[in-house]
């Protein structure tokens, strides 16, 4: 709606219509009095898009609103470039926020890189994330009794559970604390590389105070790659450092 700027009768109309075309596409749900995408759905659009008789991809929903993936039909001075390599099946996407919603339980067959088989959890999740290049999801695990991060792409097999959650996002710690991040240029670097950066990055300033969350500083880390022992993590690798990590370790390795 907001990207082409539809109103929500349209919208309605529009959804109308897609029902009386695939009626097999949707499922009435009486307890939450709304349609639902039918796991037929799912798996159609799943093999047209493998077989690429879809237009169901990114570089097409952003064409929409006028922006055109990098080599895509249409694409023009103003550009994205997606690299796609983490995928995200909708429909986990729209359960997990299902549940976020009604605040219920999950039931997950997960792998991770410690248990790269496919494991059972049981989690209350509160919130996804996009955090670089990949989506996450946070919630209370049950197994280990922690709030921890799920990546979206590593969850084998997911249901829905009709238990209500007993966590609250409230209680996670980590998600909640807002650390504040001093980011400079790596003082490995010449003094006028040093100067670049800052103007590059800070607009010429000595160092950026970023905010983030306690959960969420790992990612940033990762994704700006900041060095956090100067010492070892040189230039050219790396030309940004974390300043104050000392008041900020505790947080460099949440679960």
């Amino acid at each position: 709606m907001d990207i082409l700027g539809l109103s929500g009768i349209r919208v309605s109309q529009l959804l109308r219509e897609v029902r009386e075309e695939t009626p097999d596409w949707f499922e009435w749900d009486s307890r939450s009095k709304s349609y639902f995408v039918t796991p037929g759905a799912y798996k159609k659009a799943q093999a047209d898009l493998k077989a690429g008789t879809s237009d169901l991809t990114l570089a097409a929903y952003l064409a929409e609103a006028d922006i055109h993936a990098d080599l895509a039909p249409g694409a023009g001075p103003v550009t994205v470039a997606p690299w796609g390599f983490s995928q995200v099946n909708p429909n986990t996407f729209s359960r997990i926020r299902l549940a976020i919603e009604q605040g219920t339980r999950l039931s997950l067959d997960y792998r991770s890189m410690r248990t790269p088989e496919p494991h059972s959890r049981t989690v209350e999740p509160h919130s996804l994330v996009q955090a670089g290049r990949r989506w996450h999801m946070r919630g209370y695990c049950l197994e280990t009794g922690d709030f921890r991060d799920f990546v979206l792409g590593r969850i084998a097999k997911l249901s829905m559970l009709d238990q209500k959650a007993e966590s609250t996002v409230a209680e996670d710690t980590k998600w909640n604390a807002v650390v504040k991040v001093r980011i400079q240029a790596h003082p490995k670097l010449t003094p006028g590389q040093q100067d670049l950066v800052r103007s590059e990055y800070f607009e010429g300033t000595a160092a950026r105070v970023h905010s983030c969350r306690g959960a969420l500083l790992p990612y940033l880390v990762q994704e700006l790659r900041l060095a956090l022992d100067v010492a070892k993590e040189l230039p050219p690798e790396y030309q940004l450092a974390v300043e104050n990590v000392a008041e900020v370790r505790k947080w460099l390795f949440p679960a």
